[in-house]
């Protein structure tokens, strides 16, 4: 999670911010659609920086296929269809494929325990099986961002590493099945399952039996970071000042390392309509999702995630690596899918997704409706003592806290340097207008406004309202000292500096904590988004936690 100023930034101008390609392409609704898609990626059509690669395919034909930009900056080699990019975990639908195959076959059950291939990993009491691992509901802590919380994800990363951060764990987040968390973890060890399944190595079992039958000769997964490949699509950092060589370490087959072209993955693409190499049923299989143990949805296929978008079913896979980004998206029902591969990280190519959706498989036009009063603008009056009542700080999330002030008769939405006038729908209901969010405040039995419920583009967060302390430098003594967690086999130390407290790990820098709530601190890292101090009886300081999925469940003691 990000800072709250960049997250309600986005929040406020995310229905309107278009970079110049795609604000050409909505407007020029006459073209046709390879004119709209050329117009979509103008802005990135250019030899003088890394680029993009795009593709579309629709009943089984391609529609459009080209990239823009540079393969290597410093040499300044353009990117060509057969380049090859890093697709990060848009890796893990081959991985899913794979799996489809072999269950076809017969050589793998997902009922199977895991251990009976892997036996090396913990017995938990519960047996983590193989559907877990595929619909990502095995409670296996992610290797990333335990890796990130040492400041060791830099360094060489194998399966070894991996099983070694599992057989550490002394139990799951969850009980395997109950509910649905993305780990990396999964899919590596998928791929290990199927290696020892095979008796040979993941990468060269897909080569044979996914990649080969569809001459998809550019394609490959990646055992040795520092193997080369033709014509790659180097990565890069853009920093806003220079490029940054993107730093790739992984020497891992699964949740990652699959490098491909564009031409490879049209091939790829226009295999799902045709069923060319897997045979019927398994795509559709594929795009089910699994069941969790209550039998509700995981929201998982077989390496997709699966969606309903304005009614349609489709299937997504992306993830970003070292500078690189990529996503599939598929739509069984209409027989239509692309993908985008970028080099850098300069933008989202998630954020090119619903543009060609709108270019090639528009959604129906909602029936027409009258515009209610109050989103043209209208204001009712409240009164300021009312409006008092509202007045304070909102957590949306870990260091996401909405800020609420009052002036005269009006509400104001605060951030750092700005704010925004609300428009009162009600005397509990306001209208952020712009953003088009709907702010609603909620009170308890005994009339004391406990938390708001923040709505916007169709979904709804609650934030209990909260109260932010200000430790003086005596206070924050009591914070400082070293906590250690025995599972991870990492040590934090935190020093009171006169009014600021810093938190240090061996291998990674400092990172200064912001005061939130009562025992409770913010930083700007992703990897610290908030940490909770824990008291005992006597009210001493004894630990603390970090509410960041994949750790949340540990307690880093004081020493």
């Amino acid at each position: 999670m990000k800072k709250i100023g960049w997250l309600i930034g986005l929040l406020l101008i995310a229905g309107s911010f278009l970079v110049p390609g795609q604000e050409a392409a909505k407007k020029d609704e006459s073209a046709t659609p390879s004119g709209r898609m050329d117009k979509l990626f103008d802005f990135w059509n250019r030899l003088d920086q890394p680029g993009f690669g795009v593709v579309v395919v629709k009943e089984g034909r391609v529609l459009y296929q080209k990239v823009f930009g540079l393969a290597c900056q410093e040499h300044a080699v353009p990117l060509t269809l057969n380049s090859v990019f890093n697709v990060a975990a848009a890796a893990q639908p081959f991985v899913g494929q794979a799996v489809a195959l072999l269950e076809k076959q017969g050589r793998l059950f997902l009922d199977d325990d895991v251990r009976k291939l892997i036996p090396e990993l913990p017995d938990f009491g519960t047996p983590v099986r193989l559907r877990h691992l595929l619909f990502h509901s095995s409670g296996l802590r992610d290797w990333l961002p335990v890796l990130q919380l040492a400041g060791r994800d830099k360094e060489e990363v194998t399966i070894d590493r991996v099983l070694k951060i599992v057989q550490a764990q002394k139990k799951p987040i969850f009980t395997p099945g109950e509910r649905t968390q993305f780990s990396n973890t999964d899919y590596d060890l998928l791929a290990e399952t199927i290696k020892r399944a095979a008796g040979k190595p993941f990468s060269e079992w897909a080569w044979e039996n996914v990649f080969k039958p569809l001459k998809m000769t550019r394609t490959q997964f990646r055992d040795n970071f520092r193997s080369i490949f033709d014509d790659q699509a180097f990565t890069y950092n853009y920093t806003r000042q220079e490029y940054l060589k993107g730093i790739d370490t992984l020497s891992l087959s699964g949740s990652h390392s699959l490098f491909t072209s564009i031409a490879d993955l049209s091939k790829w693409l226009i295999s799902i309509e045709t069923g060319q190499a897997v045979g019927p049923g398994v795509y559709e299989k594929m795009f089910t999702p699994g069941r969790l143990n209550d039998g509700s949805s995981s929201g998982f296929g077989y390496g997709w995630g699966v969606e309903n978008e304005a009614g349609r079913k489709r299937v997504v896979a992306s993830g970003t690596w070292a500078g690189s980004g990529a996503v599939a998206v598929y739509y069984p029902d209409h027989k239509f899918g692309f993908a985008v591969l970028a080099n850098w990280d300069y933008t989202s190519v998630e954020g090119f997704a619903s543009d060609i959706v709108d270019i090639y498989l528009p959604a129906p036009a909602p029936p027409a409706r009258a515009v209610p009063p109050a989103a043209a603008g209208k204001n009712i009056d409240v009164s300021p003592q009312k409006l008092d009542r509202y007045v304070g700080d909102y957590r949306l999330g870990p260091a996401q806290i909405l800020t609420f002030t009052r002036d005269g008769g009006r509400l104001f939405f605060q951030i750092p340097g700005q704010r925004f006038v609300l428009t009162a729908l009600s005397e509990t209901e306001f209208l952020l207008d712009f953003a088009a969010v709907r702010i609603s405040f909620q009170a308890d039995k005994d009339g004391k406004v406990h938390q708001l419920v923040w709505r916007q583009g169709g979904t709804e967060q609650i934030a209990p309202k909260i109260v932010l302390v200000k430790p003086t430098p005596a206070d924050l003594k009591e914070f400082a000292g070293t906590y250690f967690n025995d599972e991870l086999n990492l040590r934090f130390r935190l020093e009171a500096r006169g009014e600021t407290l810093v938190i240090s790990a061996p291998d990674s820098g400092e990172a200064r904590l912001a005061p939130d709530e009562k025992d409770r601190f913010t930083t700007r890292t992703a990897t610290l988004p908030l940490i909770v101090f824990q008291r005992d009886a006597q009210n001493r300081i004894v630990g603390f936690t970090i509410d960041g999925e994949a750790v949340r469940d540990l307690i880093f003691k004081k020493d």
